[in-house]
């Protein structure tokens, strides 16, 4: 099982016990943070919303009991499961672990195989829940969908079950389902007719060959796609195009009223002397051919075209002028056509004129029909492209380079934040174990190592720390650009009070003083906007100058973007290193000066380009800076 996507928080109080869980579960492929105090865990929760909790109960200041229940109460954390891990293996402690939320308990001390089984356990079960969770999503994402279009659908659904006698034959059908369309067209509504039969509904059915038809499509399985007139009361007569499919015991019908196209058929055909002054005056070429695609008549734009006299056209057909390449499409089209499948069908072929020069055109061909719906000829109007292909054949070539070019480096930066990832994660562990190392020969050695060997190792125990703090926001920086979190709206009110909680201690310690205006509700990823929000606050407060750190957020719509502000009090920045800040591993201090790698205001840059913002900043040395960033107002 691939634990590598997996985080756990471990809390406990003893270091040991820490180092070793910690070993453990790395060894086994799992993210681990650790935790040595209850409120150091609340943020680091809050902080990496970890997937499992590992929680020693028996902590100073905050027992893991109070730590369980903070977890349950707050709406980023509840979900996530605890193991409660305690020496205490009395049946009130593990009762009470219960209580407050715990998913497990192991009793102390632990054997390696039941931890792991366990914790084994728990990740299965929240990837089950998950599963669960997305299959009950698309169910429902799938029965709005059906139900959304069965309601909005312009063509009339009706789906009925076969009522048969005694003798298996069906003398009428019952209706089982009818949308809006359906109701308007026979004035009847879903609860009046549901599970009453057809011919008590709608009697004229059974006159105009409706009936048998539908019984046909039932009793033979074969699907009907026609259309079909009737009478519906004297002298009004009615065209459906109806598609109807046999439905287990009874069919499921479609239909659309296309009257209305009908008697513009007709009106079509009474018109023929206006037709014939458009089709001899038309800028584009019109030809009207015999079923068998022999022209019947040609009018001079076609002529132009193509190059031929009126009287050699009319000797030819579609054929002998098509070229050899785009004679099958054509006859596949047509073969549609004459079955009554399609009623008109347009394609772009090649010509091939008199003069032997080959053009391209657009051809749209639709079949003419008498009043009984029997096929007469075809109408075909012809447009002349060859410079439009021409063009687009110079924008295809030219669009066909910028693709590749595209994709070429879209492929290099995947690259790179995949080397980025999996360089940082494969030096957690080396890093880890240099460390332990180092920090054991201190302990076990003191008194046989002078202060300068003390020295070498206390050096070597802090870049390591420093290295580690590098790797984890190398790792953050590369996970922002490999997120598939969905956006949804965030109270940016809240992200705010959630990063100040994480940043208690730094305000306490430096008595900032941070504040904010109403901040608007924006659509984006909450997770990813709160690390936005607790970068650029804590960089106010640890750039900060003799006075006491002042911290403003404000938020300003202008134009379809909310625009934020963190405004300080702290050391500024020079101009010429705005655009540098930005940058990754760019800093414009020492460690000894301020700590940090360098990271920081490259995630805040990534995270807002995610979002379809961007970032900027307005700052003056020892005149505070104002760091600014937008977020597209959601439509």
């Amino acid at each position: 099982m691939d634990n590598s996507e997996i985080k756990v928080l471990v809390v406990d109080d003893q270091p040991s016990n820490l180092r070793f869980l910690s070993k453990l579960l790395t060894s086994q492929g799992y993210q681990v943070y650790r935790a040595i105090c209850g409120q150091l865990a609340l943020n680091v929760a809050l902080s990496h919303c970890p997937d499992l909790i590992l929680l020693d109960i028996r902590m100073p200041e905050m027992n893991g009991y109070e730590v369980c229940r903070r977890l349950k109460a707050t709406p980023e954390t509840e979900q996530i499961p605890v193991i409660f891990l305690s020496v205490l293996d009395e049946m009130n402690d593990k009762l009470q672990a219960f209580r407050v939320g715990g998913a497990d308990y192991i009793t102390k001390p632990f054997q390696v195989e039941e931890v792991l089984a366990r914790i084994d356990k728990q990740v299965r079960l929240q990837k089950l829940q998950q599963q669960l969770k997305e299959q009950n999503y698309q169910l429902q994402q799938s029965q709005s969908l059906l139900s959304s279009i069965l309601n909005s659908s312009l063509d009339c659904v009706v789906a009925y079950s076969a009522v048969r006698n005694s003798e298996g034959n069906i003398v009428d059908f019952q209706w089982l389902l009818i949308n809006p369309a359906a109701e308007k067209f026979y004035g009847l509504l879903l609860n009046d007719i549901v599970g009453k039969n057809l011919l008590a509904k709608v009697s004229k059915v059974s006159n105009n060959g409706l009936f048998d038809l539908y019984v046909s499509v039932v009793e033979t399985g074969e699907t009907v796609d026609q259309e079909f007139y009737y009478e519906q009361e004297r002298d009004t007569i009615v065209w459906l195009h109806i598609v109807a499919v046999k439905l287990n015991d009874g069919l499921a019908v479609t239909f659309r009223n296309i009257t209305e196209r009908k008697r513009a058929e007709i009106a079509l055909r009474d018109s023929e002397e206006r037709f014939r002054a458009i089709f001899e005056q038309a800028a584009v070429g019109i030809a009207k051919t015999a079923l068998c695609g022999k022209f019947i008549r040609v009018n001079p734009g076609f002529c132009q075209i193509v190059r031929y006299a009126q009287s050699e056209l009319l000797q030819q057909n579609w054929e002998a002028i098509t070229h050899p390449d785009d004679r099958e499409a054509d006859r596949e089209y047509l073969r549609s056509l004459l079955s009554g499948k399609i009623q008109t069908f347009s394609v772009e072929k090649r010509l091939l004129c008199k003069d032997e020069e080959v053009r391209w055109a657009n051809v749209t061909v639709s079949a003419m029909r008498d009043v009984k719906g029997t096929l007469q000829y075809l109408i075909c109007a012809i447009e002349d492209i060859s410079e439009r292909k021409l063009v687009q054949e110079l924008l295809q070539a030219s669009l066909d380079t910028q693709t590749r070019y595209a994709q070429e480096l879209t492929r290099s930066n995947a690259e790179l934040e995949q080397f980025a990832y999996v360089a940082s994660h494969d030096l957690q562990a080396p890093l880890s174990t240099i460390a332990g190392y180092a920090q054991l020969l201190e302990k076990r050695f003191p008194n046989q190592l002078d202060a300068q060997g003390n020295k070498f190792i206390r050096n070597i125990v802090n870049s390591c720390e420093r290295m580690q703090a590098l790797i984890d926001d190398l790792l953050e920086y590369s996970r922002v650009g490999r997120s598939q979190k969905p956006f949804e709206m965030i109270d940016c009110n809240r992200v705010f009070e959630d990063a100040c909680a994480n940043l208690h201690l730094a305000i306490r310690e430096n008595q900032a003083s941070v504040t904010r205006g109403n901040l608007p509700r924006v659509k984006g990823d909450s997770f990813q906007l709160l690390q936005l929000f607790q970068n650029l606050i804590g960089n106010a407060i640890k750039y900060r100058s003799s006075e006491a750190p002042v911290v403003q957020v404000d938020a300003l719509r202008q134009g379809d973007s909310w625009v934020f502000s963190v405004q300080d009090n702290g050391i500024g920045i020079a101009s010429q290193y705005h655009p540098r800040i930005f940058q990754i591993f760019q800093r414009l201090h020492t460690q000894k000066q301020y700590s940090g790698t360098g990271i920081g205001l490259a995630i805040c840059q990534r995270i807002v380009d995610r979002h379809g913002g961007s970032i900027w900043v307005e700052s003056e040395p020892n005149r505070g800076s104002t760091f600014y960033f937008s977020i597209p107002i959601s439509k």
